[in-house]
């Protein structure tokens, strides 16, 4: 009896077994295979599109959209992101100058406007040739306006988006919208709002889209600091009368106090908001005890919020996922709150948490609370001009005693050296709790290993960029005996994959941009995260190996390695720098 082939296996199985392929070179190198194939992997392959636009790369968009591109018709997301166009400054003659310039470099200048402006012209040459309904998703990933035009176009012919953004255009929305009420009827379908506020303007035009929704169950706002700018007093809540961002936007909801109907949200996204006196305004016309994700970052008041989703009657029942990023402004008590909450709750999957400048961890007793369920966990705590903070071993133990469940884990690990032949005593102690964890995929430690090489010297935590190659290779070969290890352990407990365990990506650092100082040394470097990978040696024996790849990578060679796509607090650092 010949062997069994791919190709005689039925549709349906090929299908199944194709979608786990997520690699776009992967599914572009099987569309040409075979036709049958083709039609299986094509809708996957358009779904999401992710466009640079702006620059030279715009010439593609017009093969994009082509007649004869059978996946036009399989676009469901759209998420656009404006390519910076670098141009040489002008050209200066010096006279009588006796100076050379040899040696210098060119000074490019970022042309940001040019490029937002052909940006502009190639959304509309997109949104013209789509297909009418077929996007779920359209994004513009970008801090330039957008115009109004395209924006009035794409609810015109995308009426069945599910996703709505209210986000910068270049001209005022109430106008368009007094005008056309017609178009907000378009909106309908939707179930998720993203709303960006910066002035009166979108704030009404955010109040007006919310109250079109008879089907939202996501919202996510977030508060621009140049509404500070515009509004003198009043802009956030107080104890004597709601703010003016919950008194436009949740308007037609008022009074607070006698809200009817309140709107049930299965996901909320809270972003610089002042949550002080949250109990009587977004606990009274949002109903928290059905969120089944709530995200809260750089909000004043946090507190408050936890202690009140504690009680019984507002106590959410299948809260899954909590995100937290805070900064210490005034309360003291905040993070006594947010243990309170964990144990208040039940059945958490994923928790996030980011503190600056607060002492002090959440306890490890709250999250082991959880350990039935826990699948992703993060913690990180920093003081300004210190050491970021670290669970001592038992507390960490605790943690995975219990949270058996684990698959991503990013956490603070204690010091050690790559050049040291073997990680430091504590180090090893972390590892050994980790073993514990039989599920765990991802690890990511926040803390980078020191060394003491006179060759790749740190100087006040500043690496030589010359000597950068060498400090990575280092963390290759750490990386390295982590995988062994974790291996080991497993052949002896009988877990994993047969002959390994489930880890697949270790990473060092947070996912951000490398930074360098005056004198041109590293302060700050970006992630690195290292997969498991193959070498052949001369006799031909095949061995693991630790290969370092950039996140981009790692999301389709192991999916369930989203939490290294959180740079939490250094993001939000960015995007609210003055």
């Amino acid at each position: 009896m010949s062997p069994l082939q791919f190709s005689d296996l039925p549709l349906d199985i090929k299908k199944t077994v194709l979608s786990y392929i997520l690699r776009p070179e992967d599914l572009k190198s099987l569309c040409l295979t075979s036709k049958q194939i083709r039609e299986i992997v094509t809708p996957q392959l358009y779904r999401k599109v992710l466009l640079f636009i702006g620059g030279h790369k715009d010439v593609r968009v017009s093969g994009l959209l082509s007649q004869s591109n059978p996946g036009i018709q399989h676009i469901r997301k759209i998420y656009l992101q404006l390519e910076k166009t670098f141009v040489p400054p002008p050209l200066v003659i010096e006279e009588d100058s006796d100076e050379s310039s040899e040696g210098e470099g060119e000074l490019m200048v970022e042309d940001i406007s040019g490029s937002a402006r052909q940006a502009q012209f190639t959304v509309r040459l997109l949104l013209d040739f789509l297909p009418n309904d077929i996007l779920e998703t359209f994004s513009w990933q970008n801090w330039e306006p957008f115009s109004m035009d395209n924006w009035i176009l794409l609810l015109k012919k995308q009426r069945k988006l599910k996703a709505i953004e209210c986000a910068c255009v270049n001209r005022p929305f109430m106008p368009v919208l007094e005008k056309q009420p017609e178009i907000l009827k378009n909106l309908e379908g939707a179930s998720s709002l993203h709303f960006y506020p910066d002035n009166l303007d979108r704030l009404q035009a955010c109040q007006k889209i919310l109250q079109s929704q008879p089907n939202i169950t996501e919202l996510q706002l977030s508060a621009d600091r140049t509404l500070a700018d515009e509004i003198t007093e009043g802009l956030q809540d107080s104890s004597t009368r709601p703010g003016v961002i919950t008194r436009t936007i949740f308007s037609h909801l008022m009074p607070f106090d006698t809200c009817t109907a309140p709107m049930i949200l299965k996901k909320l996204s809270i972003d610089n908001i002042d949550l002080r006196y949250a109990a009587d305004t977004y606990m009274k016309f949002i109903k928290f005890s059905c969120l089944e994700s709530l995200v809260i970052g750089g909000c004043v008041g946090a507190d408050a919020v936890f202690a009140q989703m504690s009680k019984p009657h507002l106590r959410p029942t299948n809260l899954e996922k909590i995100r937290w990023f805070h900064e210490e402004t005034s309360e003291p008590h905040a993070l006594e709150a947010f243990e309170g909450l964990l144990d208040a709750l039940n059945k958490l999957k994923i928790l996030h948490v980011d503190l600056n400048n607060i002492v002090g961890l959440p306890r490890a007793g709250a999250i082991a609370h959880h350990g039935g369920t826990l699948q992703s966990l993060s913690v990180r705590s920093r003081m300004r001009h210190a050491e970021i903070q670290m669970y001592d071993s038992e507390p960490f133990d605790e943690i995975c005693s219990n949270c058996l469940e684990l698959r991503q884990l990013s956490i603070t690990f204690p010091p050690t050296s790559v050049t040291d032949a073997a990680p430091s005593a504590d180090f090893k102690t972390y590892l050994r709790s980790c073993k514990k964890l039989r599920h765990l995929v991802t690890i990511n430690f926040h803390r980078w290993p020191s060394t003491t090489s006179p060759f790749v010297g740190r100087s006040r935590n500043k690496l030589k960029p010359l000597w950068y190659d060498l400090y990575e290779h280092n963390l290759q070969r750490l990386a390295q005996q982590i995988f062994v290890a974790s291996d080991e352990n497993s052949q002896e407990q009988g877990w994993g994959l047969g002959h390994r365990s489930m880890l697949a990506v270790i990473a060092f650092g947070a996912n951000g941009k490398t930074s360098y100082d005056e004198q041109g040394h590293l302060v700050k470097l970006k992630q690195v995260s290292f997969v498991r990978g193959k070498q052949v040696d001369p006799f031909g024996v095949t061995t693991m190996m630790a290969v370092k790849t950039v996140w981009k990578m790692v999301q389709f060679i192991e999916p369930e390695s989203d939490i290294l796509n959180h740079s939490l607090y250094d993001l939000h650092d960015i995007h609210n720098s003055p």
